[in-house]
């Protein structure tokens, strides 16, 4: 649920994303902070929308998205 309104809607206030583990700034596993911890965000059902807006949200124009594993 947390990732359709995240991805859907936009991130409710005080929700905040990031890229994590890679030391390329615009790359990386998409992480969500919500009740004082980190998560990565499955890629169950994601698709070029939920990356375009994860992408905007983190202030990046375009996206490309792909699962490792």
């Amino acid at each position: 649920m947390l990732r359709a309104l995240l991805f859907h809607v936009g991130p409710p206030a005080g929700l905040t994303v990031r890229l994590a583990g890679s030391r390329v700034p615009y790359e990386g596993r998409l992480e969500v902070y919500y009740n004082g911890i980190w998560g990565t965000v499955c890629d169950d059902y994601f698709d070029d929308t939920d990356a375009r807006v994860a992408c905007y949200s983190l202030g990046f124009g375009s996206a490309n998205y792909y699962v490792d594993g």
